[in-house]
């Protein structure tokens, strides 16, 4: 187990429930019965080249369920039979649990689900459950299908590890107010290759923190800068979803933090479900914004099986 939780430390980014809000008359209260639908087969899962798969196995709850640790530990799928396949060789998947996870593990996971373990004696409130095999290490290159099989459906999908376009250079810039002249903005140099359909994912650690992805967007793609020689963006700083940002500082480091980047390449599919996540999680409390389709590549279930091809970058902020 001790080897194991030493590759889990990027994969605990689950799904967020799509919450659908109360609609309410300003001339009087209405009472909308909405008929519980089937619950679904939810896939959670990732491979990054030098480690093992990740796969975290759950059913849809209802959406206006209480969001209790009892129900999140009552939505995990056990017993499921899970296989990787790279072409050569299919690995089947064991299930394990947190309960013997280091602590700063377990805070990670709690963290993903807006829970403190520090409010449950260090330890999470749940049971959290996933499946995976430390027979398997992905590769660049390779492409990977994951099959799944219950007791009541069966669950397919393909991703790739692609090739990882680097970044050029890392650099800081000053914040625009001389009043807050301890921010930083992060800013990096990209170099796109002429083929088209280039995605990555990012994720920033500050200091001693976790890594976390962007907070409203942390997929790119090349549609509009394909083959450019280098082009010049900021870099905003990852934030926890659970939580609202502080907007007088988001995006922005510190003078004096470590910022470790970890850059990801992605493959289509997998760039489509985190734009079309993040779409929807940016338009929640939008009165005026559109439902967005949450684009999936499970056949059999919804969800999320993804490759990474990832580079780490290290940058010191001066003082």
């Amino acid at each position: 187990m001790k080897n194991i939780s030493a590759y889990l430390r990027h994969y605990f980014r689950l799904l967020g429930l799509i919450l659908i809000p109360f609609l309410v008359s300003c001339e009087k209260n209405l009472l909308l019965e909405i008929p519980e639908g089937e619950a679904q087969l939810i896939v959670e899962g990732h491979i990054e080249q030098d480690t093992p798969p990740v796969v975290v196995l759950t059913r849809s709850v209802p959406v206006f369920s209480n969001f209790s640790p009892q129900q999140i530990e009552a939505a995990f799928v056990h017993g499921a039979r899970i296989f990787v396949s790279d072409g050569a060789r299919e690995y089947a998947l064991q299930e394990y649990n947190t309960n013997n996870l280091p602590p700063e593990l377990q805070k990670l996971v709690a963290e993903q689900f807006g829970f403190s373990p520090d409010n449950n004696g260090g330890k999470l409130p749940f049971t959290f459950y996933f499946y995976t095999s430390p027979e398997l290490k992905g590769q660049v290159g390779k492409n990977y299908k994951l099959r799944i099989e219950t007791d009541k459906e069966t669950a397919t999908a393909s991703t790739s590890i692609p090739q990882l376009n680097p970044i050029d250079s890392l650099w800081i810039k000053p914040h625009p107010n001389p009043k807050m002249d301890s921010l930083v903005a992060l800013w990096y140099r990209y170099k796109d290759p002429d083929t088209v359909g280039n995605c990555v994912r990012y994720f920033t650690k500050r200091n001693q923190e976790p890594f976390y992805p962007g907070f409203f967007n942390s997929v790119f793609i090349d549609d509009f800068v394909n083959g450019k020689p280098f082009i010049d963006f900021p870099l905003q700083r990852g934030e926890p979803k659970t939580k609202e940002p502080d907007f007088d500082s988001y995006s922005y480091f510190r003078k004096g933090d470590t910022i470790t980047i970890k850059w990801a390449a992605i493959d289509m599919a997998h760039y489509r479900f985190w734009q079309s996540l993040e779409s929807d999680f940016g338009s929640r409390g939008n009165p005026f914004g559109a439902p967005v389709k949450i684009e999936s590549n499970i056949k059999g279930g919804l969800g999320i099986w993804g490759g990474y091809g990832v580079l780490y970058y290290r940058f010191i902020v001066p003082n």
